[in-house]
């Protein structure tokens, strides 16, 4: 039997640069006074402000703004300070079933099942996968001999780097959309290993194993691949619906209807409540004197996101006891996904 602890480490509160892992959610171009020109982009930001509410208000401003979520870093190189280095974090266990381990600005996620574990995406390289991934595993009392799939989110190499090493020592089954295999094997170098192509997933593709089934979407954008993971995951006995995204950004009204379509027919139909993504620190890359700095500078100085490092520091002291502070709720995660696509479609105008 597995052995279970909660990890007892310390977490670092430093924020990270994200350099190139950046998740911008910005259309390159895209200014505040593009936005504000725009009467169709100003139409969407003030359906997404009446959609926030009080309680996601702050949300929303950070979705529709020119900036977007996820370019603090931008933020930290026009006030003209040092980029902060990333570093390994202490891994967290997110939901009785659901770990994060990696890094401050990147991770990968595991599943824990009742007949193995089923990774979401593998770090930067075979040796961050065996020192890091693997080793975090360990760290947390799961066996690295139970890795049954590792499900990739998109083909760049922060998520599909160390996939090789998964499946070389472990024998898991590797998964991707059709479009990222294409975009991860074209990135294949001798530092980049990829494995041979194996898994190919469509919309709607089911992942199970023992108890879990975890059910994949297509919502290019990021990619033309990239994928949203729908897992159940636990907390104080009871079960809730994660939506793990790999990349929310939409190119185009067909990617945000696609996005639409993924909750009409999968998110909301198995009660979606949670959400997360791999980039665990991209909206809270300020310290607080920073932040200070930044708004006297008239910001934007985003610290709202999905799971930022403050929260999940809040997730270990307070877990398993107490209410999660990820667990929004499905009509709360319903609003923050429809202000999302609202925001969205505001750049999308703007840019018209």
């Amino acid at each position: 039997m597995k052995r279970r602890f909660y990890a007892a480490a310390l977490f670092a509160l430093t924020v990270a640069t994200v350099q190139s892992r950046a998740w911008a959610q910005a259309p390159e171009g895209l200014t505040a006074e593009k936005l504000a020109a725009s009467a169709e982009a100003q139409r969407h930001v003030a359906a997404a402000m009446r959609l926030a509410g009080d309680d996601l208000a702050e949300q929303a401003e950070a979705l529709c703004s020119a900036v977007g979520t996820g370019r603090a870093a931008l933020i930290r190189q026009a006030m003209g300070m040092p980029p902060v280095e990333d570093h390994r974090i202490d891994p967290v266990r997110m939901f009785e079933n659901l770990y994060y381990i990696g890094f401050n600005d990147v991770g990968a996620w595991a599943i824990d099942t009742s007949e193995g574990l089923i990774l979401i995406d593998s770090l930067n390289s075979p040796a961050e996968a065996r020192d890091v991934l693997v080793a975090g595993l360990e760290q947390v009392g799961l066996d690295p001999n139970d890795i049954e799939y590792v499900i990739v989110g998109h083909g760049h190499n922060d998520h599909v780097g160390g996939t090789t090493y998964l499946k070389d020592t472990y024998g898991a089954r590797i998964l991707l959309s059709g479009p990222d295999w294409d975009l991860a094997l074209s990135g294949e170098r001798p530092d980049r290993p990829r494995p041979a192509r194996d898994i190919v997933v469509t919309d709607g593709y089911e992942v199970t194993l023992g108890d879990t089934t975890v059910t994949l979407a297509v919502t290019p954008g990021h990619t033309d691949g990239t994928l949203a993971m729908i897992v159940p995951v636990r907390h104080g006995g009871q079960t809730h619906t994660a939506v793990i995204f790999s990349g929310t950004q939409m190119r185009s009204p067909e990617q945000v209807a696609n996005f639409k379509r993924v909750y009409d027919d999968i998110a909301q139909p198995l009660g979606a409540d949670v959400a997360l993504t791999g980039h665990p620190g991209l909206d809270s890359l300020l310290t607080d004197a920073e932040l200070e700095q930044c708004k006297a500078t008239n910001g934007p100085c985003w610290t709202t996101g999905i799971n930022t490092l403050e929260m999940m520091t809040a997730i270990r002291e307070r877990y398993p006891e107490g209410s999660h502070p990820l667990i929004l709720g499905e009509d709360r995660f319903g609003r923050y996904y429809s202000i999302m696509m609202e925001c969205a479609s505001a750049k999308l105008a703007a840019m018209e």
